[in-house]
């Protein structure tokens, strides 16, 4: 972790600590607070604000599932399990919940009960890339491999650039005898992260199988190093182009890459991303719409077509990729907060806060959420809730949204002073 890292996370302690200190029984904010803490790897003061939060609000679904995986990560397998089934008799459609549930019945060897979690972790999310790739690996031990495969190939439909699930799904296939595409694959897995020496051991291993000598494979090897199918330099360049804020230099990156491969999805997307930070926004949505159509089960492409759609006021469009999006990742906050937005802008003010609370569900500390919410609530003429989640938006905002502080306290004391002169306490 970075210097900088480390002391953003400290100040997230400090802040979370100062809101503790006022308000003692805030179980959202000793939730956090373990989060944080378990990231630094302080892994038993995590475990004792998750279970401050509990103590505040049993029925947290998520304290349980954080709490299990920090057990998890201390090896205390049972503790973990038990964790997760509490969640779970919470919120029996937590994905996640069922899904490290599995995760940890798959580490003491039960694979027949983790079979059932990741299936079930799937029943409720079917783009759930983990559990699919772990459920592979499941059916691997088992001998299904079939099934493995199948569950590999999803995996890998949802995120192309995982080179564990290549590797995975090429060491099933060589199990098969189906030698040309286990190359293939571990081949794919090598060309993403040549430094890891298992994906090399696999490619060496299954190259070996197809009769090549040492000294063949070393010469094949090495030219996947040097000279990839693909066009990663480029690319890579044109990413950190992004980064540095070199739009113009960027979106030159990619247009060159699309011109010698057309079909490079990942182009025409971070293409889009370069465009909609130059303002050019028709041109940036027919790029994400031809990175859709190769790629169209990819939430965070709707999430920001949506985006550059909702700028250019085409609300009912924007509507549309925001629930795309949501459909292929309900837990996508982005896209709650975007739906919302667009819901309360055509005045659909009930349906814009449902959003908006599910992407606080998700995160309680988006800001952006509770200043929306506030506004809504306030345009509802909900003047006690429009307070507590203004109120809320000035607790958790950074330094970066002073003006909407600042204009947050005044309509905070505009409120209270209504309420005052009609006589609501």
């Amino acid at each position: 972790m970075t210097v900088t890292g480390e002391t953003r996370l400290d100040e997230a302690i400090k802040k979370h600590k100062e809101v503790l200190k006022n308000n003692p029984e805030d179980a959202n904010a000793h939730f956090n607070l373990g989060i944080i803490l378990a990231y630094q790897g302080l892994l038993d003061e995590a475990i004792r604000e998750y279970r401050e939060a509990l103590r505040i609000n049993p029925e947290h679904a998520s304290a349980h599932l954080h709490m299990g995986k920090t057990f998890a990560k201390k090896g205390l397998l049972d503790e973990a399990i038990q964790e997760y089934r509490e969640a779970l008799k919470i919120n029996p459609e937590y994905a996640d919940a069922n899904s490290d549930l599995a995760d940890a019945l798959s580490a003491k060897g039960l694979f027949d009960e983790a079979i059932k979690g990741y299936r079930e972790a799937l029943r409720i999310n079917p783009e759930y890339a983990d559990a699919h790739s772990n459920l592979g690996v499941a059916l691997t031990i088992k001998g299904l491999l079939d099934e493995a495969i199948k569950e590999y190939r999803e995996a890998l439909r949802i995120n192309p650039k995982s080179a564990t699930d290549h590797s995975n799904l090429g060491c099933s296939l060589k199990q098969k005898g189906l030698i040309d595409e286990a190359i293939k694959e571990h081949q794919e897995a090598f060309r993403i992260n040549p430094e890891d020496p298992v994906f090399k051991s696999n490619l060496e291993d299954v190259l070996r199988e197809k009769g090549l000598s040492n000294d063949r494979i070393k010469e094949y090897t090495d030219g996947l190093r040097i000279n990839p199918e693909d066009v990663s330099h480029q690319f890579n360049l044109g990413i950190n182009l992004i980064n540095k804020g070199l739009f113009d230099e960027a979106i030159n990156e990619f247009r060159d890459i699309i011109r010698n491969a057309p079909g490079c999805a990942e182009a025409h997307y971070n293409l889009g991303i370069a465009l909609k930070q130059k303002g050019l926004l028709d041109e940036a949505i027919n790029e994400y719409r031809e990175f859709l159509r190769i790629n169209p089960e990819y939430a965070d492409a709707r999430v920001n077509l949506g985006m550059a759609l909702l700028e250019k006021g085409l609300l009912d469009e924007a509507i549309m990729e925001c629930e795309e999006a949501l459909r292929i990742n309900p837990e996508n906050t982005t896209a709650h907060s975007n739906l919302g937005y667009a819901l309360a802008e055509k005045g659909l003010l009930d349906e814009a806060i449902i959003q908006f609370r599910e992407t606080l569900r998700i995160n309680p500390e988006d800001t952006a959420a509770y200043y929306n919410l506030g506004i809504a609530f306030n345009d509802k003429g909900l003047h006690d809730e429009a307070i507590k989640s203004y109120e809320n938006f000035v607790r958790y905002a950074s330094s970066q949204y002073a003006d909407k502080v600042k204009n947050a306290k005044e309509i905070i004391r505009e409120l209270k002073s209504k309420n005052k002169t009609m006589g609501i306490m």
